[in-house]
């Protein structure tokens, strides 16, 4: 699963990495982790705009929602979607044809269990440079108040052999979308097929991963400190691979 990102980024950066207008960040706060359970705001490249970085909120909403009750129980459980049941859920078979979009980051952290104690690990490229979830996207509409909200959700799929070793309850990862991939994910009418060869765990070899302190991630954790992402060396018994 991934329910915590991080995206320390600037907006010169991702104009560099993608050929985007990013001036909808121009008030956005970059830190170094975001919790979907707090429903914020990330920015995505979605089909709709491809020129430019939008903010969307995590935990998605399907269009056909009937109520806010029913909005907010709903997107309790999307704040995921599975690669290998996309086209059989309800919340995302529309989204999976028109609402295809890129989720930015600069990096993600996933749990261990250790000897009955969970390690948090942060995990991003070896290059340090931005990089894209797969994900998809959608609006809805409060029947009672018109108000419009655009929301989106992260595709994850099997965990590679590196992530399996973290994540090693759920043995699920983020889909990192590889850089020719990127542009196919958010052009056109993909076939199911194609989709499948698409969302594939990335490469162990392009990442880096290394363990971070429990309690600068925990409940109550300032999201502006740059120390949530430094490496921090656990001694408990056991091996962490």
């Amino acid at each position: 699963m991934c329910f915590t990102i991080e995206i320390h980024l600037t907006r010169k950066a991702i104009e560099t990495r993608f050929p985007v207008n990013s001036s909808a960040l121009y008030d956005f706060d970059f830190n170094y982790f975001y919790r979907a359970f707090n429903n914020p705001l990330i920015p995505v490249i979605a089909m709709e705009d491809p020129a430019s970085v939008q903010l969307r909120q995590w935990g998605l909403i399907p269009a056909w929602v009937h109520s806010r009750a029913q909005a907010e129980q709903i997107r309790k459980g999307t704040y995921n979607a599975r690669a290998e049941t996309l086209h059989e859920r309800p919340s995302f078979r529309e989204s999976l044809s028109t609402g295809r979009c890129l989720v930015i980051a600069g990096g993600f952290f996933e749990w261990q269990l250790v000897n009955g104690k969970k390690i948090p690990w942060y995990v991003k490229l070896k290059s340090g440079e931005p990089f894209v979830f797969a994900g998809l996207c959608d609006r809805w509409m409060d029947p009672e108040s018109g108000e419009i909200t655009k929301t989106c959700t992260i595709i994850t799929t099997a965990a590679g052999p590196l992530m399996e070793k973290i994540h090693n309850t759920k043995l699920r990862m983020p889909v990192i979308l590889r850089r020719e991939r990127e542009e196919e994910w958010i052009s056109g009418d993909l076939s199911l097929l194609k989709r499948k060869h698409i969302l594939l765990p990335v490469e162990d070899s392009s990442l880096e991963a290394y363990t971070v302190a429990p309690n600068l991630v925990g409940a109550g954790a300032n999201p502006s400190d740059p120390d949530i992402i430094k490496p921090y060396n656990f001694e408990i018994p056991g091996s962490l691979f």
